[in-house]
């Protein structure tokens, strides 16, 4: 039997400009006795009424563990390009936050997280160096928050609206590096690591996943990697979804 404790947390931060604020929100869905808890940061333009994340909780509620997942404003990542910085390290801040509250409560003796797409640069930020989570799943990643965005097909038109501040790759890469997963890698070493990735992605493409596996492998970590030729970006996480055991 589950347990859900209905938006335990409703905002980030206050200062997120107003119109941001709707629907920034974390649901925590509880099982009862379970001793694992899953963290998930989802893709970009996710809510709580998808089809995706609703089975990925069911899943992971079937299996006798615990879920917290997060909602981001679609605004998380935008032309301006200083006020994205702040919203990840904000972010940041307030997972952080939660899952040290919630282990504390609930003395959970294992914590994974998953990020998602756009949610893996979450994920790497959160779990570098917190010793509070066991377990990193990287679904779909890029290694540079700038690059993946500058070269992916579904990030052209953002691309553009950056370009017109004239802003270039150099200059967003400089002032994104802090976020970029090639750069929170570094205190993963006692961490238990896996990425997914297809072959076939051109949204976050598929070089730039494959360049943080060699990164990570390049200062000693070993992470578990899945790869697929045609799913594509889409349907690489669904196929997770569906298929992973939890």
């Amino acid at each position: 039997m589950s347990i859900s404790l209905d938006k335990i947390i409703t905002e980030i931060e206050d200062d997120f400009p107003s119109h941001l604020i709707a629907r920034k929100i974390t649901r925590h869905f509880f099982h009862r006795d379970s001793s694992k808890l899953y963290v998930i940061t989802p893709y970009w333009h996710a809510n709580m009424k998808d089809i995706a994340m609703n089975i990925l909780k069911k899943r992971i509620l079937k299996a006798g563990c615990s879920c917290l997942i997060y909602q981001f404003p679609v605004k998380i990542l935008s032309d301006n390009i200083h006020l994205t910085e702040k919203y990840f390290k904000e972010i940041k801040g307030k997972i952080e936050k939660d899952i040290e509250e919630v282990k504390n409560k609930y003395n959970f003796s294992e914590i994974v997280m998953i990020g998602i797409s756009l949610g893996c640069v979450n994920a790497s930020m959160i779990t570098n160096h917190n010793s509070n989570i066991n377990k990193l799943i990287l679904v779909v990643p890029g290694d540079s928050l700038s690059e993946s965005l500058w070269r992916g097909i579904g990030t052209r038109k953002l691309k553009n609206q950056i370009k017109k501040h004239n802003v270039n790759l150099k200059e967003l890469e400089k002032d994104w590096e802090k976020l970029d997963p090639k750069n929170n890698i570094d205190g993963l070493s006692n961490k238990d690591i896996e990425i997914y990735l297809s072959r076939s992605d051109k949204i976050i493409p598929y070089t730039n996943g494959n360049h943080l596996v060699k990164d990570m492998r390049g200062i000693g970590l070993n992470p578990i990697v899945f790869k697929n030729k045609r799913l594509g970006h889409y349907l690489t996480p669904l196929k997770f979804i569906f298929s992973k055991d939890f």
